[in-house]
């Protein structure tokens, strides 16, 4: 079996040529200068800005670190206090339910402000406050 190929072409092939875009215009120097100059001048402003935002998150971090110290402080005293009111309870007979309250509310202050998180046993006592008063016994 032979097959008889056409020499004819029916379809011309199109060109491979393209028309070529008409080259731009130079533009003026004087145009292209100034368009320089309001692009140098608007990267200045945005980096001016920047540096302003850096400066200032940096004054706010500062301040969050000495008003946290200052907290670290206050709470460490209040520790300190409430141990000191806990040892002459003991020694006095009385109100020793109360210091030892103070005494785990200020620790867990002291906890959670080192930590960032309060520890496990003063989710507890926060949800049920102790009873201060002698009022309620529940050994019946």
């Amino acid at each position: 079996m032979f097959f008889l190929v056409s020499l004819e072409q029916t379809d011309p092939v199109p060109s491979r040529r393209r028309p070529k875009p008409p080259k731009p215009e130079t533009p003026d120097p004087v145009a292209q200068f100034a368009t320089l100059l309001r692009e140098s001048a608007e990267r200045e402003r945005a980096a001016q800005e920047r540096h302003r935002l850096e400066r200032e998150q940096a004054r706010q971090a500062a301040a969050s670190a000495a008003a946290h110290a200052a907290a670290l402080d206050a709470a460490r005293r209040t520790l300190d206090d409430a141990i000191t009111d806990a040892r002459q309870a003991r020694r006095a007979g009385s109100g020793v339910a109360a210091a030892d309250a103070a005494w785990r509310r200020a620790k867990a202050r002291l906890i959670e402000l080192e930590t960032g998180t309060p520890p496990h046993w003063a989710r507890d006592d926060a949800a049920d406050p102790p009873e201060v008063n002698g009022d309620t016994d529940d050994s019946s």
